[in-house]
């Protein structure tokens, strides 16, 4: 039997002295876990419906990528607290030249045509046209064709045929079928006229089965195959003509793009926060004011990284220097753009980067970035609206503001001022509230890439696809196609009926052009099917007399091809949709009566 250890009132005392000491400690640590998870998370929306932040999305981006090291102290000491809106910066002037559209006086295109090739130059168009032609001769040789092969019939593919193709596709694009051979469809229900007036669906699926864009490297010691080659000359092309041919002003704004694809891909992303939650990821550059995609670079995983400058920082300070690297070697001279990011690029490393460029920084912050206050990244007891704000070195502000939470914003270029805003409160009542000018403007302008999704997503080609390089290739096809459209309506300020679907319907019919489909002509009227559903389904049909003593080409007996053999008559059904003229007798009831009446 164990012996019982007896204690000292002494010793007990002190035992429940350190017990109540660790449950305490315990207690702390979990508060201050559950703050610090509740905080991140309410990060995420920052009072999304007062318009305060627009990064919902961020908190399920690749948490690899975000700079959540701890503080440094040193830099952190500079900070200097202030509770009022005492904090003002002295910006840098905007001294950029020959901002906006590049294309002036007689180098304006004359039609809509011709905007789209601006991007899609007839060179680029060529290349893939070659390349297509190339790809599809290679794989037919190598091929045993089958009796009823549909490669039996190939033939090289004509630029204007891939124009037409182009056409095709924007065209599909602004409807939606369950399958793509539905489009060339002659059931009534699918059927459309303009697919199988351009093209027969056989050869309209020799095109879109031989598609190819890059043609192979023919020494692979010398230009090596990383993971962006299938697309690489496309994506080259695109980017010098999206910076060539616009010029961004003052405010710009970097974000990401999601381009839908849930095939296999080494660097396919997730993120359940976007409309498309698999996907390709594209990290682009657009001006504020008019939405114009003026930089790109697709994310290829750890080739894009490996390529990016400044290893020394994280991946998203490199990403957007590499972005802004590129815009400024465009412009040459000058120097005050006023950029703007969200919390998952956002941090003090950064907005200091920036400044030696010449560029303005403001965007919402992730509290625990490497080199903010030390305060800021505790508890922050605030009230509603309250401000509180850090500078360092008089050019830069952190400030944290209370609404509904706390929102951290990071910028180069606002100080701590604020401005008093209106909302419409429950019940209808008018509700004033004190808010950050940072905060304003950074909810003015941050949307400039979503209004370019907006546009993409709008009449996106998204048939699915098992290779990645062709939904990047239709993704750039819609870059061509909103970015020749904002260049549109900025030198034609003054046409207000040109919307976004009419520029598309238009472009639409001049890509098409005069290309059509062999024995294939403009008709007219409703199809075959259509009228024998009608004259066959066994309804009661009535027969009428035209008025004003109007006559009509008999169905069954007329034909205008013999001399003499044209045949009038008086007399129509009333109640089939195509009101046929019909003589009385015999040739009323073989329409209504034998499926080949003639």
């Amino acid at each position: 039997m164990a012996k019982r250890c007896r204690l000292s009132a002494a010793q007990v005392a002190q035992m429940l002295d350190n017990e109540s000491t660790d449950v305490d400690d315990d207690s702390d640590i979990l508060e201050d876990n559950q703050d610090n998870e509740f905080s991140d998370a309410s990060q995420v929306s920052s009072s999304i419906s007062d318009s305060d932040a627009g990064d919902d999305n961020d908190e399920a981006r690749n948490s690899s990528d975000a700079d959540t090291e701890t503080e440094t102290e040193t830099s952190s000491a500079q900070w200097i607290r202030s509770s009022d809106a005492s904090i003002t910066l002295q910006p840098l002037l905007f001294t950029v030249l020959g901002v906006g559209v590049q294309i002036t006086g007689n180098d304006i295109p004359d039609n809509i045509l011709e905007y789209f090739e601006l991007f899609f130059t007839p060179s680029l168009v060529e290349e893939i046209v070659a390349e297509t032609n190339r790809y599809a001769n290679e794989k037919i040789e190598n091929r045993a064709l089958r009796q009823r092969s549909i490669w039996r019939t190939w033939r090289d593919v004509t630029v204007s045929e891939f124009k037409a193709y182009l056409g095709i596709i924007l065209r599909m694009a602004m409807q939606q079928r369950g399958d793509i051979k539905h489009f060339f469809s002659t059931e009534w229900i699918d059927y459309t006229p303009f697919y199988r007036d351009v093209f027969s669906r056989e050869r309209f699926l020799q095109i879109h089965w031989m598609l190819h864009v890059q043609p192979p490297s023919n020494d692979p010691g010398v230009v090596p195959q990383t993971r962006g080659n299938k697309v690489s000359n496309i994506v080259q092309h695109m980017k010098t003509k999206c910076m060539e041919l616009f010029r961004p002003l003052q405010n710009i704004v970097i974000d990401e793009s999601t381009i839908a694809f849930k095939g296999r891909s080494q660097y396919k992303m997730y993120n359940p926060q976007k409309p498309h939650k698999w996907g390709l990821r594209v990290f682009t550059l657009a001006d504020c004011t008019t939405g114009y995609l003026c930089a790109f670079e697709p994310y290829y995983g750890s080739a894009t990284t490996k390529c990016l400058p400044r290893s020394d920082l994280s991946f998203t300070a490199r990403v957007v220097l590499h972005l802004c690297s590129e815009l400024m070697q465009k412009v040459n001279v000058g120097v005050g753009y006023h950029l703007y990011t969200d919390r998952y690029y956002s941090g003090h490393s950064l907005s200091q980067e920036l400044l030696k460029l010449g560029i303005h920084h403001t965007g919402t912050v992730m509290r625990n970035r490497q080199g903010l206050p030390v305060d800021i990244k505790r508890n922050l007891k605030m009230q509603k609206h309250e401000v509180i704000a850090w500078s360092y070195q008089n050019k830069e502000m952190v400030l944290a503001w209370k609404d509904k939470r706390i929102i951290y914003m990071i910028s180069t270029y606002f100080g701590s001022s604020t401005e008093i805003q209106q909302r419409i409160a429950k019940g209808g009542a008018t509700e004033e509230f004190v808010k950050p000018t940072a905060i304003v403007e950074y909810t003015r302008h941050m949307g400039a890439v979503d209004r370019f999704d907006h546009y993409c997503s709008s009449y996106a080609f998204t048939r699915k696809s098992l290779k990645w390089w062709r939904k990047t290739f239709y993704w750039l096809l819609e870059l061509a196609v909103v970015n020749s459209f904002i260049l549109y309506k900025e030198t034609n300020p003054f046409d207000d009926k040109t919307t976004h679907i009419h520029y598309r319907k238009q472009l639409i019919q001049q890509l098409v052009g005069e290309q059509r489909a062999p024995g294939h002509s403009r008709r007219r009227g409703r199809p075959s099917t259509l009228d024998k559903q009608e004259r066959l389904d066994k309804r009661q049909h009535f027969i009428a007399t035209f008025p004003d003593k109007k006559t009509k080409d008999c169905m069954v007996c007329s034909d205008r091809k013999t001399a003499g053999a044209r045949k009038k008559t008086a007399y129509y059904c009333e109640t089939c949709s195509r009101k046929p003229g019909l003589h009385v007798g015999n040739c009323y009831k073989k329409y209504h009566t034998l499926t080949k009446f003639r």
